[in-house]
């Protein structure tokens, strides 16, 4: 079992009972007690848990996902912002992914590149693409209520046999070790093979991603270009980035 896979399966244990053993990880994940006590302690280092002698509990921050209609009342100025500049990167006649997200959904109001097709695992945005006329592949799979996106193994099937002019893909966490992360394992691979099939692939995330960290990582910080109204204190020699403060007509 791959590193990634054993420390999203940590951090769902955690969040089901609280507390894990270190013998219940060995057990669980097939792996030796070094290996699990150095996941533990990288986990630690990374804030993402807490240890304890012959276990580990969740540190204060939390990784459950919020629902769409609590994140769309958050930070909506900066958003809009964002989705604004987004928008206007689309150019006629493109193969867009467009993931699903908050953040992502402001973009719809403002696309007005013609001849596009637009590939898309949020629910509530097939509604809004469908108004504007726009050519549009929704997705097939599991919906996931929190963020309303269709994911599982039939999206990310999907998504292999599928390449992109340009790609808009959301995230949860903008970590300057880690890089990208979010916290649901099948939406990573979605958000993964979307950067890595798309020629120019961005990130867009509001202020409030930077310094954050999800189980779940998915691109590294070179893979895209981050969209964001700002980065705070983040390093700026760690990303590519453009800010949007300042957007008009929005």
């Amino acid at each position: 079992m791959s590193k990634q896979n054993r420390w999203s399966r940590i951090i769902d244990l955690c969040q089901e009972q609280e507390t894990v053993t270190i013998d219940e990880l060995v057990k669980l994940l097939e792996a030796s007690p070094a290996t699990i006590r150095r996941d533990l302690q990288e986990m630690e280092d990374l804030r993402m848990l807490t240890r304890f002698h012959g276990g580990a509990r969740l540190s204060r921050t939390s990784y459950n996902e919020p629902a769409m209609l609590i994140k769309s009342e958050l930070n909506a100025h900066e958003k809009r912002q964002i989705g604004y500049f987004a928008a206007k990167m689309i150019k006629d006649n493109q193969m867009v992914f467009i993931d699903a997200g908050s953040t992502t959904f402001e973009m719809l109001d403002f696309i007005n590149a013609r001849n596009i097709t637009v590939v898309t695992p949020g629910v509530p945005h097939i509604t809004m693409l469908g108004r504007k006329n726009i050519n549009t592949i929704v997705l097939g799979g599991k919906l996931h209520w929190p963020t309303e996106a269709i994911t599982g193994r039939t999206a990310i099937k999907q998504m292999e046999d599928l390449y992109f002019d340009v790609s808009f893909v959301g995230t949860n966490g903008i970590h300057e070790q880690v890089g990208f992360t979010t916290s649901n394992e099948l939406e990573a691979e979605t958000k993964s093979l979307a950067i890595q099939h798309s020629r120019n692939p961005y990130i867009i995330a509001d202020h409030t991603k930077f310094n954050q960290l999800c189980p779940v990582p998915f691109a590294k910080l070179s893979d895209a270009i981050i969209l964001a109204d700002s980065i705070g204190d983040f390093p700026q020699d760690r990303i590519r980035y453009r800010t949007v403060t300042g957007a008009s007509n929005c």
